[in-house]
């Protein structure tokens, strides 16, 4: 808001990114030379991916308490979502009084990705159907929906900022590129399939099981990966034991990795769509609430707790749904089919709406239902 009102003069405004700042002495320099020019004047600081120095914790402490940050605000970002939280617990009475302080940021949701091409409009399916096939292709990220907005595709310049950053991001804890790309092929590979950290370990077949279990953390963190455990419709949680469905949390990501492998010689092609869309749907859900998987005699492919009801949502990214597919919904009171026809209907007792105004409206559930 004070950058709105014009509250904060240009010559008050620091962007630092920490990508060349080597350490905690000379991070503490940089920002104390900016600090000393502010004198009594509001300050807006910006420090960006502040996790890749070291002890940087021990430097925004002690300026908080010299006062430094009475008269302004200083914004932290970083893509370790860990150490970040573990940071901002050693900071109590030095955030400020806004109820909030945290913000974790996702890329753009498919709505949000839609309100930025077409702002204040109602959108029907049919409109929906081609902005989803282009979500599915630039997913979240603002530079990507650029480059597709402006030529068509995503330039292979964005696919390698994003693949540097997660190598770059690995190489700076220490890891290996090679255990790295290993982990990404069987997870691109195994696609929505549920499975374990011993079946992924012996997949990989080139580290053990505490060090994949390592990658994918480290991946999740990012907010590159995120996992769905088994539900447990009993005690309405997760298995922690059984096995796991890992999905990329965008797609673009998803398409960032593929595109990876294949230059390393890893793969040479493989069918993302269907992948990609109920990996949507996952991501969409586990943003906002507690999410799930379920494993019966059958399988859902997303179980979604929120306020307190558990909802049943099967992807069906075709034209034509079989009612046979359907049997495990009917154990659940709300479910619905997600499907990729712009009609909705009713499928053996069970709602059909098409996924892509099921993410529009997600924020809204649940929509209103068809009419047997």
């Amino acid at each position: 808001m004070s950058l709105k009102k014009k509250q904060i003069e240009s010559n008050a405004i620091m962007y630092l990114p920490c990508d060349e700042i080597f350490d905690a002495k000379e991070l503490s320099r940089v920002i104390r030379l900016f600090l000393d020019k502010q004198s009594n004047n509001s300050f807006l600081l910006v420090i960006d991916e502040i996790t890749f120095v070291k002890d940087w914790g021990r430097v925004i402490k002690a300026l908080a308490d010299e006062g430094h940050f009475r008269k302004g605000l200083c914004l932290l970002t970083g893509s370790d979502t860990l150490i970040l939280k573990e940071a901002a617990m050693s900071f109590p009475g030095r955030r400020g009084k806004a109820e909030q302080t945290d913000f974790h940021l996702y890329p753009l949701s498919f709505s949000e990705y839609t309100n930025l091409r077409y702002p204040k409009e109602t959108l029907t399916p049919e409109v929906l159907y081609p902005l989803f096939q282009d979500y599915l292709i630039c997913g979240g990220y603002l530079r990507a929906i650029n480059d597709l907005a402006e030529s068509g595709e995503v330039s292979a310049a964005t696919f390698s900022t994003y693949e540097q950053w997660i190598r770059g991001d690995f190489l700076k804890q220490g890891k290996s590129e090679e255990y790295l790309l290993a982990v990404l092929l069987v997870l691109l590979t195994t696609g929505v399939s549920q499975i374990s950290y011993s079946t992924l370990t012996q997949k990989i077949g080139l580290i053990s099981k505490e060090t994949c279990i390592n990658y994918l953390n480290l991946l999740e963190r990012m907010d590159v990966l995120f996992h769905l455990q088994a539900y447990d419709q009993n005690k309405k949680q997760g298995f922690p034991k059984k096995d796991r469905k890992f999905h990329f949390l965008d797609p673009f990501i998803t398409r960032t990795i593929f595109y990876w492998l294949k230059r390393e010689g890893y793969l040479e092609s493989l069918q993302l769509e269907s992948m990609l869309v109920e990996a949507c749907v996952a991501s969409h859900c586990y943003r906002l609430g507690k999410t799930y998987y379920f494993k019966g005699q059958g399988e859902i492919d997303v179980i979604w707790l929120r306020d307190n009801n558990c909802h049943a949502f099967e992807v069906k990214w075709s034209h034509h749904v079989r009612p046979a597919d359907l049997k495990m919904l009917n154990h659940f009171e709300n479910s619905l089919v997600l499907g990729q026809s712009s009609e909705a209907g009713i499928i053996s007792g069970i709602s059909k709406i098409p996924l892509y105004q099921f993410l529009y409206n997600l924020n809204g559930f649940p929509p209103s239902r068809p009419t047997p």
